[in-house]
């Protein structure tokens, strides 16, 4: 079955508006600055290219036989054009050729084949490889895990972290995709941490209604009923749901209304901004950004990448 148009854009648009730009971005149109937009994401700066040479087309640690002429073509394009995963001075290609010790360039190469024999656009595909390449070679970031949510592992091979906003749709939909992730991969630490977008009037309400139930432990099942109820968020709702869970309600409003949840939610937007953030979902993995689309076959991808990182070399 071949992806659809709208389906590729569910997977891998964001939530953003103009005035969630991060510092030293120019500020945009003012007629921009209150819209929604939805766009691939990507880090900031322009992440390296292969360096020249002739162009590669056969690859014996992957197979592309099955792929149709026009997405083979554009396989053979995409590989020759980005920089080896396992972060040597030569290209993605040369890194696909008999006893290659870099098995992230292998990993990620049968994601793209997959990707190609579903239909997937070779442009959407190639600027999201040229930022997932980007970060995965990059230096890891460390976003503050103490203190927010978190389910899976206690303490996992892998810390996955999100960024997320209430309101953002595309918040609603990753989050079942993360919710089987953690349910199948027993080494994954799932964190969730606010970004909520100056856009969305109840983002930070949410935020600190589910910081709140949390303080009861009971984050998760208002995390799930405020995503269940995005169309209809206000304060009754809220307590709705903090009644509907069993909540003890004056404690819950109290701790909603304290200077520590409100702190904790702040502090999570602000350090978002610091770390590049600018729409929502942004994942962390393993404190190096994730530009995949927002699939479970996706992630275990790049999970599979990271699992290949220590022993992996193409020097």
């Amino acid at each position: 079955m071949r992806f659809a148009p709208i389906v590729v854009l569910l997977v891998t648009a964001a939530c953003t508006n103009g005035n969630d730009k991060k510092a030293g971005t120019p500020a945009p149109a003012p007629e921009t600055t209150t819209a929604t937009t939805e766009r691939a994401k990507g880090p900031a700066a322009t992440p390296p290219k292969a360096p020249a040479g002739p162009q590669i087309t056969e690859f014996a640690a992957v197979s592309i036989e099955g792929l149709p002429d026009t997405e083979r073509q554009t396989f053979v394009q995409i590989v020759n054009d980005e920089i080896c995963p396992c972060d040597c001075p030569k290209s993605w290609a040369a890194c696909l050729q008999k006893d290659t010790k870099c098995r992230p360039a292998v990993i990620l190469a049968e994601w793209l084949i997959g990707e190609l024999a579903e239909g997937v656009p070779g442009d959407v595909l190639a600027e999201q490889l040229t930022n997932e390449i980007g970060a995965f070679t990059g230096m890891p970031k460390k976003p503050t895990t103490t203190g927010y949510a978190t389910k899976g592992a206690k303490s996992g091979k892998h810390t996955i972290v999100e960024f997320a906003d209430f309101e953002c749709a595309h918040c609603k939909m990753a989050a079942p995709v993360m919710k089987t992730l953690v349910q199948k991969r027993p080494d994954v630490t799932f964190v969730y941490k606010h970004f909520p977008l100056s856009l969305h009037p109840n983002a930070v309400p949410a935020a600190e209604a589910a910081e709140a139930a949390g303080a009861q432990g009971k984050f998760w099942e208002m995390h799930d009923a405020i995503f269940a109820t995005q169309n209809m968020l206000d304060d009754a709702l809220f307590e709705g749901h903090a009644k509907a869970l069993g909540l003890d309600v004056k404690k819950w409003q109290a701790a909603r209304a304290s200077f520590p949840i409100k702190d904790r939610v702040a502090q999570s937007r602000k350090e978002g901004e610091a770390l590049g953030v600018e729409a929502t979902p942004t994942f962390f993995i393993n404190g190096r950004e994730f530009n995949l689309m927002r699939t479970e076959a996706a992630f275990e991808t790049r999970l599979k990448m990271e699992d290949a990182r220590a022993s992996s070399s193409c020097r």
